[in-house]
């Protein structure tokens, strides 16, 4: 199971081999937008959010233990509400906003559930696997 930090790392080597420049790349310890890259040949930036689907904190009661289901709705609930609040306070003109988690049956649950509404505000969704790849939900 991917924890947070292993979920940013993966979706920064996959926009690297994209072409993109990361700008900034945060922890569990840091605060702020988990994720900032920019593409040389777009205008604005990407801005994502992740979440993990177990604690990456050694001595928690989660540490290497998956979330159950109501944590991981609780992990896209927050998720989706921080990209929103990107998306309205962050965002500059020409940036874009996104989420990642890790490839779950449980997160793809609950990601098809409001996928209409991440398509309809243009949020993307990264799905990172457990041997670190990632595709776009």
């Amino acid at each position: 199971m991917l924890n947070e930090n292993e979920v940013v790392h993966a979706v920064c080597r996959h926009l690297e081999k994209a072409g993109y420049h990361i700008l900034q790349r945060c922890s569990t310890n840091d605060q702020g937008i988990d994720i900032i890259a920019k593409h040389p040949s777009q205008t604005g930036r990407l801005l994502i959010e992740a979440k993990g689907g177990t604690s990456a904190r050694e001595g928690s009661p989660r540490f290497d233990k998956g979330f159950n289901r109501s944590q991981v709705f609780d992990r896209v609930a927050k998720c989706f509400y921080t990209t929103a609040h990107m998306y309205t306070v962050e965002r500059n003109d020409g940036d874009s906003v996104a989420m990642a988690f890790p490839d779950t049956i449980l997160f793809r649950d609950y990601l098809h559930r409001i996928k209409s509404v991440t398509d309809k505000l243009g949020f993307s969704v990264f799905l990172v696997r457990d041997d670190h790849s990632v595709e776009n939900f």
